[in-house]
């Protein structure tokens, strides 16, 4: 059975569509990213220590530059602090 997936929203990185998740009953300082376009959907790796000068971003296979890197962390911290603010899905 898989985990329930709570989306905290979306962003554009270059041609990704990338969608910011958490899992259920996880962590609240983590965040998973799941690139859903262009097809196929795959996860792409997650933010630990997220909202903490420590955060760190993981990816499983990509390899981006440096500052795809710290766009995609941004942008996802930013999100995180959103949803945890207004606890609403973010299109960014």
């Amino acid at each position: 059975m898989n985990p329930e997936r709570i989306v905290l929203g979306r962003f554009t990185l270059q041609h990704r569509r990338i969608e910011v998740y958490q899992i259920a009953g996880g962590s609240t300082t983590s965040v998973r990213l799941r690139r859903i376009d262009p097809d196929p959907p795959v996860d792409l790796g997650y933010i630990n220590r997220i909202g903490s000068p420590f955060a760190r971003l993981h990816l499983y296979r990509a390899e981006w530059s440096v500052t795809l890197r710290r766009n995609a962390k941004d942008k996802a911290t930013a999100i995180w602090h959103h949803a945890a603010r207004h606890e609403a899905e973010v299109e960014g």
